[in-house]
């Protein structure tokens, strides 16, 4: 069965009808009725306009609205983008519910995203169409994301695994860049500011004949500052990246794009001292390497709408420090989705083959060892929409020649009380993360670590029930959720493990977004979560998240925004060796809290003319002194001024 599951996807590639979806021109913040039969969109009345809103999540082929949805979305748009102008897209994310983040240290060390109390490796993250989890790991670093060329941010909150597979169980983010953009256009921008910190790019759309090229390029660098905390030398770190994209090529009745990115990035970093668990002043550095491709296209055949996508990604990450490793990961994929519409119905069959191969040095099992999982899917999913009723069905079949095979499923149903504006949503569903090939195959005796081949996939149970009230100014969501994780992979010395206790998270979810005046916007999140181990709560799960952010444009020429970003007491690890355990001793650990901090930025931005901006930002202006993971010192207070350029 999975040798013919794999000839169909290769069958499908090699056809002369045959590649994936086309990224659609997000260039506005409204859709439906702003965008033309170009593509190209109207930019709304409010910076937070969400009604009529299109969506590319949560459907495998072309896009939906946000009212059809049963598990919440949300989305940040361009013009919220700009309008807090942050150097990194984990910043962004602190304004959405249900999202905590946790970075080591200053930009550039190891940023990781927690979704609904889910782990950092339990969602999807997707730029351009790609999974960009590292295939070593089966995380995604959201350390050398820069915010610049990014138009739109999309999540999809709860486990959605029948749709998208392993890793979705804490929800799906979908990035959006202008790489696949087709509207003509030139931008150029440089920053500079506090830690000797300078950001460069330029980016260009430019038409070939009825398609497009775009080209983005940008160089990104600081001196950073001593993350040990200690007052020695500073850990700093520097990014290069490029992203070419070629869009609405029509051959023949087929609509082609394609995608590729490569960027580097060099960190500086002090290392753990193993008997305290502190960090000392060390000289470490990683250089992380990654290239992505997405080469797809859209066709009509037999009354289906058909898209064809093949990608990949290949992660190259080299630490030079007290024990030194460099690891490769490789995932390739194809995916084939056929949708037919029936009257207020729609189906959705999806075809799946996925390779992931995995390296490290040294490798003290097998000199030449590079292990490797071919991975083969089915999946169908149902809609129905007409009036107030929505009803969503999606189930989905996971096939791993490593570990065990897999079924997901999700249904859900929403109601719209259209004489009030107000929509009932709720939803069910199951989620899976596959194990990692570190975990399956790592081996580091000098961190008294051993990968276990036997190791089964996570899975999760869980539910959501919310409800959206629509006013004249005001949107607002509040949603309940309750999950619970077996098979849970925990443990590092000396192996890791399959755990025998459940682990549950449940919360509540709070999003209001107003337009208080023509000139003035809020938008406004809140979480309260309680995540469990055994009864015993998590490490980096805030039980209580806050964010607003608040725009004022008295004219068209200037703009002013502030937001604040709250992050409530957390718990953490403090890992040192103990002698006392044993006859030689071993690794130990204890929990610690991490106080709640408050972080406030603002962001100015003044037109000079139609081509340029002047801007003025200032990050952490309250000079929190914080902790996100146990040991990394807070940044401080930072200020940068810009100027940007867009023909």
């Amino acid at each position: 069965m999975k040798r013919f599951l794999l000839g169909a996807a290769i069958a499908a590639l090699l056809a002369p009808d045959a590649f994936g979806q086309v990224q659609a021109d997000f260039a506005g913040a409204c859709y439906i009725s702003a965008i033309d039969e170009d593509g190209n969109g109207a930019v709304c009345d409010s910076p937070f306009e969400s009604r009529d809103d299109v969506i590319a999540l949560g459907t495998r082929i072309g896009v939906s609205t946000t009212t059809e949805f049963t598990s919440p979305v949300s989305i940040i748009s361009e013009t919220e983008i700009e309008a807090r102008s942050q150097q990194y897209i984990s910043e962004l994310l602190r304004s959405l519910p249900g999202i905590a983040v946790s970075a080591s240290g200053p930009g550039g060390g190891l940023t990781q995203i927690r979704m609904r109390g889910s782990e950092a490796n339990h969602v999807l993250i997707l730029i351009d169409g790609v999974e960009v989890a590292n295939p070593s790991s089966g995380e995604f670093d959201f350390s050398g994301l820069r915010a610049e060329d990014v138009v739109r941010i999309e999540t999809l909150r709860g486990e959605q695994s029948a749709l998208y597979g392993s890793d979705a169980i804490g929800g799906v983010i979908n990035i959006i860049t202008r790489a696949g953009s087709t509207r003509q256009g030139w931008r150029a921008s440089i920053e500079a500011g506090t830690f000797e910190t300078i950001e460069g790019q330029i980016s260009a759309v430019l038409p070939i004949g009825n398609a497009a090229l775009s080209v983005n390029g940008n160089a990104f660098n600081t001196e950073g500052y001593d993350i040990s905390g200690l007052g020695g030398e500073k850990d700093g770190s520097k990014s290069r990246s490029l992203n070419l994209g070629l869009n609405k090529v029509e051959l023949g009745g087929v609509t082609l794009s394609a995608k590729f990115g490569t960027s580097k990035l060099d960190t500086q970093f002090d290392e753990s001292n193993f008997l305290t668990g502190s960090l000392d002043d060390t000289d470490g550095e990683t250089t992380v390497k990654t290239e992505t491709a997405r080469l797809d296209a859209r066709f009509d055949l037999a009354g289906f709408s058909h898209l064809i996508t093949s990608h990949m990604v290949d992660t190259d990450t080299d630490t030079r420090g007290g024990f030194a490793t460099r690891s490769q990961g490789a995932r390739h994929g194809v995916n084939w989705a056929a949708e037919k519409e029936f009257g207020k119905s729609s189906f959705t069959a999806l075809l799946e083959a996925e390779h992931e191969s995995y390296s490290i040095i040294p490798n003290f099992t097998e000199a030449d060892a590079e292990p490797d999982n071919w991975s083969y899917a089915l999946a169908g999913d149902y809609q129905y929409n007409t009036g107030p009723i929505s009803v969503t069905a999606s189930a989905r079949h996971d096939i791993n020649d490593l570990f065990q095979d897999a079924t997901t499923w999700r249904i859900g149903a929403g109601y719209a009380f259209e004489d009030w504006g107000g929509r009932l949503r709720a939803s069910i569903g199951t989620g899976v993360k596959n194990p990692s090939m570190i975990e399956l195959f790592g081996f580091f005796p000098g961190s008294n670590f051993i990968g276990n081949p036997d190791l089964k996939p996570e899975k999760s149970l869980g539910y959501n029930i919310g409800y959206h009230q629509e006013f004249t100014k005001l949107n607002f969501s509040i949603d309940y959720f309750k999950s619970e994780l077996e098979n849970e992979i925990s443990g590092f010395s000396p192996s890791p493990f399959n755990a025998e206790e459940d682990s549950t998270r449940e919360g509540v979810e709070l999003e209001v977004i107003w337009q208080a005046a023509k000139t003035l916007s809020l938008r406004g999140s809140a979480t309260f979560m309680d995540s469990e181990d055994n009864g015993i709560s998590e490490i980096r799960r805030p039980e209580i998240l806050a964010s607003a952010t608040l725009i004022w444009s008295p004219n068209d020429e200037f703009s002013l925004s502030a937001q604040i970003d709250h992050n409530g007491n957390q718990l953490d690890d403090r890992f040192f060796f103990d002698s006392s355990i044993g006859d030689f001793g071993a690794f130990s650990s204890e929990r610690l809290t991490l106080d709640a901090f408050t972080l406030l930025g603002a962001n100015a931005a003044y037109d000079v003319n139609d081509y340029f901006t002047l801007t003025l930002r200032g990050d952490n202006l309250l000079n929190e002194d914080y902790q996100e993971v146990f040991g990394y010192a807070s940044p401080g207070r930072a200020i940068y001024a810009g100027l940007k350029a867009n023909f």
